[in-house]
């Protein structure tokens, strides 16, 4: 019985160790890319956008915007995990980012953490990111 357990724990963690390095794994390289243009406006309602141009410095399978919502006593009213996201950027190719919040009845925003990771599943967290931008609006 405790041998099966103890292999039924191996597997489960053999797995795990998988999935987190196939799909978790980040270069936290801050000069991969190039990021312009950076911009938030508001659609009214509530609704908010962040728009720049992503220029990648290298190939990279994937790249996610996480925006951190501030108000005016810098307290974090919203994080928006996945914003935006792409799949396979070419290296040299000028990508139009467009993330998009809904802050409706959150609270008025004073400021955005734009942070930009090149792993899935970030979430709210802001380590690994490979670029970390605040906007005041």
């Amino acid at each position: 019985m405790k041998i099966e357990k103890m292999a039924l724990i191996l597997v489960v963690l053999a797995v795990l160790a998988v999935v987190c390095v196939s799909g978790c794994t980040s270069s936290g390289d801050k000069n991969s890319l190039n990021v312009t243009n950076l911009k938030v406006s508001s659609e009214g309602y509530g609704m908010y956008y962040v728009t720049c141009d992503i220029v990648p410095k290298q190939d990279t399978s994937y790249l996610e915007m996480v925006l951190v919502w501030y108000d005016s006593s810098n307290a974090v009213i919203d994080r928006t995990p996945l914003a935006w996201n792409i799949n396979d950027a070419k290296a040299g190719q000028t990508i139009k980012a467009r993330g998009t919040a809904s802050l409706y009845q959150k609270g008025t925003p004073a400021k955005v953490k734009v942070l930009i990771f090149d792993s899935a599943f970030s979430g709210g967290s802001e380590d690994g990111n490979i670029y970390n931008q605040t906007v005041t609006l």
